[in-house]
């Protein structure tokens, strides 16, 4: 009895919560877009009897994630649960149509016409076809072509005669049959016409017709006496997002580079932003927030491994040398590769956790962004970037300069990877891709071409010298470069040159005057950096030896 008064009262209460409902007109506010993902922010102002009541928040976006739908608001009421619930709505009942009676009745018209027309057509099929095989007949009859015997002249004769008025009979009838069907397939292409006109003007006036499931939360509150306040939920939605671009300006090598930030805000959840509150984060709440752990790693002994393919099996690497060992060693050698494989793969998905620093850029404009998946820009912010003007010139592969700025300071205004449009001096000059984790506290950014600097580069006369044993030949070589400034202000150079490399033993290459240019005997490169006065000339010049079998001429020198 105690169990079914408990089971009565829960039901009773139920009922009462259920009955109390009322559906409220909300708006979104606020939007926090992360770099995959958004936090929907919506509002709605109630008035609240007292007791419990059960707010119904509808039209929301099919991209919602349930578990993150959160409820609050302004007002002497208490939240007691929120979910979220998908609604089917019933087919609506069929509506007649309201188009006018004479159209009506002309499109069944049209349709019997068409009816008819269709049997006519097959009519005149048949007759063409039993026309045409009677006529196929004749044509194919021995006397007809004059391959049949006959006993006198006078049958063949009358045999001829039928022939020729009976053919001309048939094509007469198929004449006639031809000019019916064309009658009839002109006709039946304008009843055709017009039917299809009608039809679409039917199909222009009848109403739309959606039973998309639509998607609700639910937020029952309890209030102690009427009362009229505000209900905020918030919810986290997918295929949203933002990817960071960027402009980079610097309108003459005396200013410093501005570089303007701005974000392709996308999203396709099926609710449209209308004038709302913009925030960017640089966070992305659907990476994994699990603590990663290190798993054991066993060390062994390193051994050259080859391809080996197993019927059945995708391709894996062995030893090298495992048929050298006893089966035995085989075997604790293949069980050290599954460990050590094993490790390697747990540090591969260990290794998938990022952690990095939230940043919100909270953008004071409000913005309109449509539910159509295509990138809108917002621009976020605007800074001024320290930046030294130099000229790079490579005389070897290019007579021109080539304007660098290299900019500093980028490290605490949080960037993120993105594409970069670059100006000069309010031209477009090109687009460059900024990374944060990879480039270096200098970031170079390519200006483009300046013919104000030019470069030659010429090959002074070679020195040769015959050893007096053996067969080799020594020869110097010298490289002179000329720059001459067209500028009206000094300009920082940085100019790449270098010297060949051997890696055959009987050719030697030794450097004789590197023209006080920095050397690096590993790769052969040499590099200056001087400053040059305005309408001023500057040479410099290096010089090597190259020895080699004088019977063996040099691919180039």
């Amino acid at each position: 009895m105690k169990n079914y008064l408990v089971m009565l009262l829960l039901f009773c209460s139920f009922h009462v919560m259920g009955g109390n409902e009322k559906t409220v007109k909300s708006t979104v506010s606020k939007v926090t877009v992360f770099t995959r993902g958004a936090q929907v922010h919506r509002s709605a102002p109630v008035t609240l009897s007292g007791g419990v009541t059960q707010l119904i928040f509808s039209g929301l976006s099919p991209q919602i994630k349930p578990s993150s739908i959160q409820a609050g608001g302004k007002g002497a009421f208490v939240v007691l649960d929120v979910k979220h619930e998908i609604k089917y709505p019933e087919p609506p009942p069929p509506v007649v149509s309201e188009l006018p009676k004479e159209i009506i009745r002309e499109i069944a018209l049209l349709e019997d016409s068409l009816t008819e027309i269709r049997f006519k057509s097959d009519d005149l099929r048949e007759r063409r076809s039993a026309l045409q095989l009677e006529k196929d007949m004749i044509l194919k009859n021995k006397l007809a072509r004059a391959e049949g015997k006959s006993d006198s002249l006078e049958v063949l004769i009358k045999a001829m005669d039928f022939f020729h008025k009976k053919l001309a009979e048939l094509n007469t009838q198929l004449g006639k049959l031809s000019r019916d069907e064309m009658r009839n397939m002109k006709i039946q292409t304008l009843l055709s016409a017009r039917l299809g006109e009608l039809k679409t003007f039917k199909q222009s006036n009848e109403p739309e017709k959606k039973y998309e499931p639509i998607h609700q939360v639910i937020v029952t509150v309890s209030a102690e006496a009427p009362v009229s306040g505000t209900v905020d939920i918030n919810y986290m939605v997918t295929e949203a997002g933002w990817i960071p671009s960027y402009d980079l300006r610097s309108t003459s090598p005396s200013e410093p580079v501005q570089l303007t930030y701005k974000a392709d805000v996308y999203q396709n959840t099926g609710e449209d932003w209308e004038d709302v509150n913009l925030k960017l984060s640089t966070s992305n709440p659907n990476r994994s927030h699990i603590k990663p752990q290190l798993p054991t790693w066993y060390i062994t002994y390193y051994t050259g491994l080859r391809e080996v393919i197993v019927p059945g099996m995708a391709r894996s690497k062995s030893p090298a040398n495992m048929n050298t060992l006893s089966s035995k060693d085989e075997e604790v050698l293949t069980d050290n590769i599954k460990k050590l494989s094993a490790a390697e793969s747990s540090e591969k998905y260990a290794q998938l956790v990022e952690t990095m620093t939230n940043v919100e850029f909270t953008i004071k404009l409000n913005y309109s962004i449509p539910s159509d998946g295509i990138a809108h820009t917002v621009a976020v912010k605007s800074d001024k970037l320290p930046a030294t003007y130099v000229h790079y010139l490579v005389p070897k592969l290019d007579s021109e300069a080539f304007l660098l700025a290299r900019v500093t300071g980028w490290e605490n205004l949080n960037l993120l990877p993105g594409k970069a449009n670059l100006f000069y001096e309010g031209t477009y000059v090109g687009e460059t891709v900024l990374n944060p984790s990879v480039i270096n506290d200098t970031l170079d950014l390519a200006l483009g071409r300046d013919n104000g600097i030019t470069v030659t580069r010429t090959r002074l006369p070679v020195k040769e010298a015959n050893k007096l044993l053996g067969s080799d030949i020594t020869k110097t070589i010298s490289w002179e470069l000329r720059f001459k400034s067209n500028k009206s202000k000094p300009v920082h150079l940085i100019v790449e040159d270098q010297a060949p490399l051997s890696n055959i033993a009987n050719i030697k290459v030794a450097m004789k005057d590197q023209g006080d240019a920095s050397y690096n005997t590993t790769n052969g490169l040499l590099k200056w950096d001087f400053n040059l006065d305005p309408k001023a000339y500057k040479a410099l010049k290096f010089t090597y030896e190259v020895t080699h079998n004088k019977d063996m001429p040099l691919s180039m020198y």
